[in-house]
């Protein structure tokens, strides 16, 4: 046991104050220190420190108690492992009381084990007779300085570690709880690691508590790490933490790697703020832990389509703190130490100081995958951006992200926040069919062999949260705004496949189930382009020469249709005098669904205007709405894109005022007659 002399000696020696300061940033109010809870996430600081009495507590979750308890929660250790640890802190000796007990807590034998398997590997690697680590480690550019300043090695395996650690003293059960080694069929103990080069992970104040081990040639698995220890967690733990964290501290900026060869050469082209996880993505105490100590982190992933997933799903962390999260993506497909290795760190550097916003980064990814141009890419885009803020949906910044989704889509707010709502429920559906599943799995594998075991995996009724019913695909009448899929040149199966159904509406209004026949996601401007577009090929392809004089204001047209432009074209590439039947087989040739397209025109038949009056009506509307989808986008733009530069901003700036310009001239033009749609 430890004895109260020594408990209140470690109490007196730790600053409570300073201990939760390496977590938690606090700040003064009245006597006592507020900071937000490291325990539970909250965005209002509800965690407090006495520092008279030296004494915490959080409002929030209820917990509270002296230095002994908040290491306890901190690290996850017992209560004679803390007071080791916060000794080990303070430089005091403590000595157990009971005479039969071996030195050391389970916590500090496990790292002794450790360090003296770190020292075993590096002898290995560095004076051992097989020299393939060596010419591993020189062919990656890493000789023996960079070798001995991170203690790499080699692990032999053949039970050379067993038999070095058993005579320094430590026993089967010490190696087996520090992961080193593992016990076999028939009871003997075995090396864990067995010919791999090895990298020790170090904990934040320098002292081994793992390895990761890499084969250096074909084989699987190429890195085998660690496996959860006492000491050792890889959802909390970075690689070069130890070595990092002064320049994280001096930069006020942290980036993330995912492989330790990465760091290594991060590191030695002088980007000494750098960590690596280890085999996860990047997870909520990697942030919480690096926000400790940074006000900014940049996740450097690899330029391949694994680490632009990664940055995916590191946006559900972009509010946990106030961290500023960012990201680069390397270019051509490579990791960190073949861009350094090509391009020197000087590059590097030049990339991190681009880095855009995480938000930002992942929202232009997916506009990338989906060609927004169309309705039909833009639907996927939107399902896609909406499943990905799915994490922040409770956020009161969702509103926020709805803006940014519509201004890169080019769509109304309104349109996103709907489909949300929409994708929302489909995911949540899905996550509860997923734990469904898996409770499924579950009581198959506790009812295996019993009896009536079966009846536990029955169907779920009809109606419950789980059942699904088929879709009728029936639409209906065909809305003035259908655009069939095929119009776009891409796969409706594959966008149904990777979006699941796309709600849209009727011209009433209504909703209904998209399905392959139905039109795709639509903004208000283009919906009423698109009937626009209608009106004037009605009249384009019954009187062409009236149209001739305009050709070159229709050039100025972005037709939401792709074939409504084929038609127009069709139509005036005909000689002057084409009859009204020639000019309809010359649009037949380019589009055989002209019949349906350029017969739903109203405006010649209901119109009290001159044809004229109606083409220059029918013509600055289709300009105006060009106009402003064009406005809209650059307006965007300039909201949305951090990346600008100064005389890219001014350009655009430029840009959009003359395109209000011309809006206004339009708007007044169209508003000088009496709207032709307008029917008695």
């Amino acid at each position: 046991m430890i004895s109260e002399e020594d408990k209140n000696r470690v109490r007196a020696a730790t600053d409570l104050v300073a201990l939760v300061q390496e977590t938690v940033p606090l700040k003064p109010r009245g006597q006592d220190l507020w900071g937000c809870c490291p325990f539970h996430g909250e965005k209002t600081p509800s965690f407090h420190v006495i520092p008279a009495t030296q004494v915490w507590h959080c409002f929030g979750c209820g917990e509270g108690g002296d230095c002994f308890s908040y290491i306890m929660k901190r690290e996850n250790l017992s209560f004679p492992e803390a007071i080791r640890y916060l000794a080990d802190r303070a430089g005091i000796e403590i000595e157990d009381s009971n005479a039969g007990a071996r030195r050391g807590t389970k916590r500090s034998r496990i790292i002794d084990v450790c360090e003296e398997t770190s020292n075993f590997y590096h002898l290995q690697l560095m004076r051992g007779r097989d020299d393939r680590p060596r010419t591993y480690f020189s062919s990656r550019s890493m000789g023996s300085d960079v070798c001995r300043k991170y203690r790499l090695g080699y692990a032999p395996g053949r039970g050379a570690l067993v038999a070095h650690l058993s005579s320094k003293g430590f026993t089967a059960q010490e190696m087996i709880d520090a992961n080193v080694a593992i016990r076999r069929d028939r009871g003997n103990l075995a090396d864990r690691f067995y010919e791999r080069v090895m990298f020790p992970i170090f904990d934040e104040r320098g002292a081994c508590i793992a390895f990761g081990g890499r084969i250096m040639g074909d084989g699987q698995p190429k890195y085998l790490n660690t496996a959860e220890t006492s000491v050792f967690h890889k959802k909390r733990n970075l690689y070069a933490f130890n070595w990092a964290k002064e320049h994280i501290v001096a930069a006020a900026q942290a980036v993330v790697v995912e492989g330790y060869t990465d760091a290594i050469a991060c590191h030695e082209a002088g980007i000494g703020n750098v960590v690596a996880t280890l085999g996860t993505a990047l997870t909520e105490h990697h942030v919480k832990t690096l926000s400790r100590f940074a006000k900014q982190i940049i996740y450097l992933f690899d330029g391949d389509a694994a680490g632009q997933k990664a940055a995916e799903r590191a946006i559900q962390f972009i509010e946990q703190s106030t961290v500023d999260l960012r990201c680069v993506v390397l270019p051509d497909g490579m990791d960190p130490m073949e861009y350094i290795t090509a391009n020197g760190g000087d590059a590097l550097r030049e990339l991190l100081g681009a880095a855009e916003p995480l938000m930002d980064f992942v929202f232009r990814k997916l506009e990338a995958r989906s060609d927004i141009s169309t309705p039909g890419g833009r639907a996927a885009a939107l399902d896609d951006a909406c499943r990905l803020i799915y994490p922040l949906r409770s956020s009161y910044l969702v509103d926020s992200y709805y803006m940014q989704i519509a201004d890169r889509l080019q769509i109304d707010v309104d349109t996103v926040r709907g489909a949300a709502q929409r994708v929302f429920r489909t995911v949540a559906g899905e996550e509860a069919n997923a734990r469904r599943r898996e409770q499924m799995r579950e009581a198959a594998s506790r009812g295996a062999g019993k009896p009536g075991a079966r009846s536990a995996l029955t169907r779920p009724a009809s109606g419950s949260a789980f059942a699904s019913a088929p879709v009728d695909p029936a639409i209906g009448d065909v809305p003035y705004d259908y655009v069939p899929d095929d119009a776009y040149g891409y796969d409706v199966a594959d966008v149904a496949a990777n979006t699941g159904a796309v709600q849209s509406e009727r011209a009433d209004g209504a909703a209904h189930a998209a399905s392959p026949a139905s039109p795709m996601v639509l903004s208000d401007l283009e919906r009423r382009a698109l009937a626009c577009e209608r009106e004037l090929l009605t009249m384009l392809t019954s009187a062409p020469d009236s149209f001739r004089p305009f050709a070159e204001r229709i050039t100025e047209i972005d037709w939401v249709d792709p074939r409504h432009e084929s038609i127009a074209w069709a139509v005036l590439a005909t000689p002057e005098g084409t009859s009204a039947s020639d000019a309809m087989a010359a649009v037949l040739a380019v589009c055989p669904e002209a019949p349906q397209l350029v017969s739903g025109g109203l405006i010649s038949s209901t119109s009290k205007h001159s044809a004229k009056a109606n083409i220059e009506f029918l013509i600055n509307t289709l300009e105006l709405y060009t106009v402003q989808r064009r406005l809209r986008a650059v307006q965007a733009r300039l909201r949305q894109d951090r990346s600008l530069g100064h005389d890219e901003r001014r350009a655009l700036t430029i840009q959009a005022t003359q395109f209000a310009a011309r809006q206004r001239e339009l708007q007044r033009a169209v508003g000088g007659i009496a709207d032709p749609f307008v029917t008695e």
